[in-house]
């Protein structure tokens, strides 16, 4: 099931296309990314993770856009939907190399090129029959979203 939660999105004072997000629905929620697309995709996993222990029947209730308050924030702050998908993001942690390529394009054979790593090596990662440490898997990750 997919919630939506608005989310306040504030100008990176040292990017020009990066934002800050807080969303104010879920105590503690707040991320970043050095363009839109990064930062939707991050408050995914941002209110993913507030959220990952608790009962979908829990889940705070969304405010409305309208009664979110951004005054206090710098020129340029906006107030959108933020779209949180428990069974995707389920499945996504499940597999982070292989929804981390999916979601730039790679197959198994551009992402092995890409780390320089062997195809069996990547093609087990994809397939789940093995899992590299988990601070590998956060440093592969983190590459295949940084080559685009």
């Amino acid at each position: 099931m997919k919630h939506y939660y608005p989310a306040i999105f504030r100008p990176k004072s040292n990017n020009p296309e990066g934002f800050d997000l807080i969303v104010p629905d879920i105590p503690g929620c707040f991320t970043h990314g050095d363009n839109m697309a990064e930062c939707m995709w991050m408050a995914h996993e941002a209110v993913g993770c507030m959220l990952e222990d608790v009962e979908e029947k829990d889940y705070p209730k969304p405010s409305a856009i309208a009664d979110v308050d951004i005054t206090a924030y710098p020129a340029g702050s906006f107030v959108s939907l933020v779209c949180f998908d428990k069974e995707k993001y389920d499945a996504d942690s499940k597999n982070p190399i292989e929804s981390a390529s999916s979601r730039v394009g790679l197959n198994i054979k551009q992402t092995a090129k890409l780390l320089g790593a062997p195809y069996r090596t990547v093609q087990n990662w994809f397939n789940g029959s093995h899992r590299p440490a988990p601070w590998v898997e956060r440093l592969v990750v983190e590459k295949i979203y940084n080559s685009v």
